[in-house]
């Protein structure tokens, strides 16, 4: 009895043991070799059922790209203004957050200037009154033909000086939105807004006296429509073109998106920041965008067709990124490509691969 446990513990032993380094005949080969770009991995190799293969086919894709911005009122909708001459506010004829026309009064000033102005255009009028007629009787004697037309002569360039000097008046004048058919001598200047728009702000004060280089005491706005400049990096110009759609973001209202439309992109670049200044238009009716703001702005430009890789399929080494193409059964290449992002975690490929080729698509860490 002795005797036959020793045998049987033996026989276990014999059976249980393998030499050192052999493989079990069930367990699957793990050796993945590779001759320079080019990968083998052996049917029977594990790595084989972690990977997962893509076919290549065009798809639609559409670029986009992220950068920052700030709302600004558009030059043309915005007007501050400040007393044209040296004077005396009189009287206010609108409040902050009242809406105007263009030419309705905003407030009045009593001006030593202004009314010195306004007096000379009078009698500069009164001249050229006087001197039309001189120049008309004078023209009717030479047709008359008992006129001397040296004295016609004298009297037309006599007419055409006061009527240029009338004119040259009422320009200053229109210039600060007075018309000269409706100046009275004695009487305030009434100052008028130059837009259509909203008084955003207003410090008027009567009674104030102010001088023609004072802070303009009132600004108008029409912020229905505004500008966002975006500051787009160097590396993404290229995927921005004119009347591209744009996504606009701000912190106040972080669930709600605006649309906007590329108006113009800068033509130089900032050598400090790398950056181009872009302008972009931007409906805001409900006026909740607030020049000032800082948003995010997305870019997207569409296209007809490309190649769409999952970030998956990325082998990043060093400046180079690489994707591993499958020739056949058992054999991969590492090709490097040349790739911009694109929405839903995945990349165009620009250059490297071609539609039709299959790629690893997951799994590429195994590879490397």
């Amino acid at each position: 009895m002795k005797k036959l446990l020793i045998l049987l513990v033996c026989l276990i032993s014999l059976f249980s043991c393998k030499p050192k380094g052999q493989k079990n005949d069930n367990s699957p080969n793990l050796d993945v070799t590779s001759s320079g770009d080019t990968i083998i991995i052996p049917v029977e190799s594990a790595v084989g059922k972690k990977i997962k293969l893509l076919t290549l086919h065009p798809e639609p894709v559409v670029r986009s790209c992220s950068t920052t911005g700030t709302i600004r009122a558009i030059p043309e909708c915005i007007a501050d203004i400040a007393v044209p001459f040296d004077g005396r506010i009189v009287e206010s004829f609108v409040k902050t957050g009242q809406s105007v026309r263009a030419g309705t009064p905003l407030f009045s000033i009593h001006s030593p200037v202004f009314f010195e102005t306004v007096k000379t255009y009078q009698q500069a009028r009164q001249e050229k009154q006087v001197a039309e007629l001189n120049f008309r009787r004078h023209q009717d004697l030479v047709d008359k033909g008992v006129g001397i037309q040296k004295e016609l002569d004298e009297a037309r360039l006599q007419y055409e000086i006061a009527k240029g000097q009338v004119e040259n008046l009422a320009a200053t004048l229109s210039i600060y939105n007075v018309s000269g058919e409706e100046i009275e001598v004695g009487k305030p200047m009434v100052v008028r807004s130059p837009i259509k728009g909203e008084i955003v702000r207003s410090t008027i004060r009567i009674g104030q006296y102010l001088t023609a280089d004072s802070d303009p005491m009132v600004c108008v706005a029409d912020l229905k429509n505004i500008w966002v400049i975006a500051q787009l990096k160097e590396d993404m110009i290229g995927q921005v073109k004119d009347q591209d759609e744009v996504s606009i973001t701000i912190n106040a209202y972080p669930d709600q998106s605006f649309t906007g439309f590329v108006r113009y992109i800068g033509k130089i670049l900032d050598e400090q920041t790398r950056s181009l200044e872009v302008i972009i238009d931007c409906q805001n009716q409900n006026q909740l965008l607030k020049p000032g703001m800082f948003a995010t702005v997305t870019f997207s430009n569409a296209h007809d067709e490309g190649i769409l890789l999952p970030a998956t399929a990325l082998i990043q080494d060093e400046d180079h990124t690489f994707v591993v193409k499958s020739l056949g059964v058992d054999r991969y290449l590492k090709t490097e490509v040349e790739i911009i992002s694109a929405p839903d975690g995945k990349v165009i490929a620009i250059s490297g691969i071609q539609a039709g080729e299959t790629i690893v698509s997951d799994g590429s860490i195994y590879l490397q």
